[in-house]
């Protein structure tokens, strides 16, 4: 997922655009943004004064901080989850195989586990993984024939 957040300064511009009128398309190519993202915005950080619908830029602000701070919350908050997965993987088993078998305390997807380990909160070395840490990405072939044997066999 590549995308930026909306800034102050953005959201600042949206509210001035929105107070002349323009339509959602108008603002979104002014201020540089998907059509879809200020219709989002507007939708989700509109407030009713006097039941009249406004857009406060600060307000927004603090809106969007607000359930920014509630991402990942508690994610490191049982050391026993990230202790076991670390057996787990000392076990050499699979962040998909820790990810998918029940047990008592709640597991985090494999995403998560590939994740945490990259990131270093889960401090095993890569080479319990089973392709040892090398990336998925394929090799360079441009330029290599690879058609039977070599003049020098």
């Amino acid at each position: 997922m590549n995308y930026t957040h909306l800034t102050i300064e953005e959201r600042c511009c949206l509210r001035e655009y929105y107070l002349k009128g323009y339509s959602y398309r108008k603002i979104a190519e002014l201020i540089g943004r998907n059509v879809s993202t200020v219709s989002r915005e507007l939708k989700r950080n509109r407030t009713h004064m006097y039941d009249i619908p406004t857009y406060y830029p600060y307000t927004a602000q603090k809106k969007y901080l607000l359930r920014r701070s509630y991402c990942h919350r508690g994610m490191f908050q049982d050391p026993a989850k990230l202790d076991y997965i670390k057996e787990k993987l000392l076990q050499t088993w699979s962040p998909e195989r820790i990810a998918n078998t029940p047990c008592e305390l709640a597991m985090p997807s494999v995403r998560t586990i590939y994740r945490w380990i990259y990131e270093k909160y889960i401090d095993v070395n890569l080479k319990v993984l089973r392709r040892k840490g090398e990336s998925r990405g394929k090799k360079e072939t441009r330029g290599k024939f690879n058609l039977g044997k070599t003049i020098r066999k």
